[in-house]
């Protein structure tokens, strides 16, 4: 990044930190992350009568192997971070959109209350939920591809060699990262730019295609904070077998909250920045 470009991602950061103790502009992304904590409370307990009578259904999507390991000790506790990112990509499919649709309405007012009128209060973006949402669902269906489909296609390749696979690994975090960037403009431009859903992907891109590498790391700094949590549930085979099984819960806990924090930071940087090209 040049010097220019390195002040203004600072500047945006020193915004962001300068309303950290803001509980209004938390609020929206609190209560999604105790609504995600309440589905991994669910899956935990899925063995209680009460709970199993009605997840049973879903889980055994995974299979009749996995459903069954699921549903004894201490086979929960290996099969969880899978259940659980299930969980909380089907209530991101209802819910995310809008998440950071009122988030980016909160920001707006906050950085720019004199720009802001009757047409950008929290009601807005419940009335624009399903652009939200259709937006949302686009971007993560795209992440899930490149997720899906380059570890498909490079199977034969790495399965003999764990090298290959840790190389390939961090690669495909990048990739996804990298992916993510370049739309990472688009939901909070619903509300910021009034656009639609096909003007929402394509200003982003655009948005993306005049500023790559400060995009990337709009993207990349805040999603670093998710990696020591990542790298320790893809050992949860090991966490389970070693250590206390009860162990990947919390390890999920502290994950959500990080996500949360993920959000916050994100949607505030993004919003600001559109809010600056907008002027």
């Amino acid at each position: 990044m040049s010097f220019v470009i390195l002040n203004r991602f600072i500047g945006l950061y020193l915004n962001i930190f300068r309303t950290l103790l803001s509980f209004r502009l938390w609020l929206p992304f609190l209560l999604y992350a105790i609504l995600q904590f309440l589905v991994l409370l669910a899956c935990r307990y899925y063995t209680h009568p009460a709970l199993y009578s009605i997840l049973s259904a879903p889980v055994s999507l995974l299979g009749e192997r996995q459903a069954e390991i699921f549903s004894h000790y201490p086979g929960l506790f290996i099969l969880l971070p899978t259940v659980v990112q299930w969980g909380k990509l089907l209530i991101g499919v209802i819910f995310e959109g809008l998440i950071i649709g009122i988030g980016s309405v909160l920001f707006m007012r906050r950085f720019d209350s004199a720009g802001t009128g009757p047409e950008d209060r929290v009601s807005a973006a419940f009335s624009r939920w399903m652009l939200l949402q259709v937006v949302w669902v686009a971007i993560t269906i795209i992440l899930l591809l490149i997720n899906w489909l380059l570890p498909t296609m490079l199977s034969e390749y790495l399965i003999l060699s764990p090298r290959r696979q840790f190389v390939f690994g961090i690669m495909l975090r990048l990739i996804t990262v990298f992916a993510f960037s370049v739309f990472i403009y688009a939901v909070p431009s619903v509300m910021v730019y009034k656009n639609s859903i096909a003007g929402a992907l394509k200003g982003s891109v655009l948005l993306f295609s005049r500023y790559p590498i400060f995009s990337f790391f709009l993207a990349l700094v805040p999603y670093l904070l998710s990696v020591p949590v990542s790298y320790l549930l893809e050992n949860t085979p090991a966490i389970v077998n070693k250590f206390a099984p009860v162990l990947v819960f919390y390890i999920l806990t502290v994950g959500i909250i990080i996500d949360m924090i993920i959000n916050y930071f994100v949607t505030g940087t993004v919003v600001k920045f559109l809010l600056d090209e907008k002027r």
